[in-house]
């Protein structure tokens, strides 16, 4: 399954709001993800070429920040938890949250 335009947007609004509410900036992401900042620019964005395992990895790795942060995050539209075993299987997803 690909994300339309429009889903993208959606998903990318999701993104940037969990990124808030975990108080982090896409420097620190970065770094906390191996990536570089272009990168995770990048994948915020979530452009038609963006790896859908990179947009589940932010998706799973802001979650878990947010939570760690103290906040309740902002839930997916696009990228509930149930389409998690569909993505595995197509993306070759990994589960990328964290404990507090």
């Amino acid at each position: 399954m690909s994300l339309n335009a429009h889903q993208r947007r959606v998903t990318s609004a999701e993104l940037r709001a969990n990124l808030d509410l975990a108080g982090l900036d896409t420097a620190t992401l970065a770094a906390q993800l191996g990536l570089s900042t272009a990168e995770v620019e990048d994948a915020l964005d979530i452009g038609p070429a963006t790896d859908p395992a990179l947009v589940w990895r932010l998706r799973d790795h802001l979650e878990s920040a947010a939570r760690a942060a103290g906040a309740q995050p902002h839930a997916y539209t696009y990228l509930p938890e149930r389409m998690r075993s569909a993505a595995q299987a197509w993306f070759g997803v990994g589960d990328h949250r964290f404990s507090d």
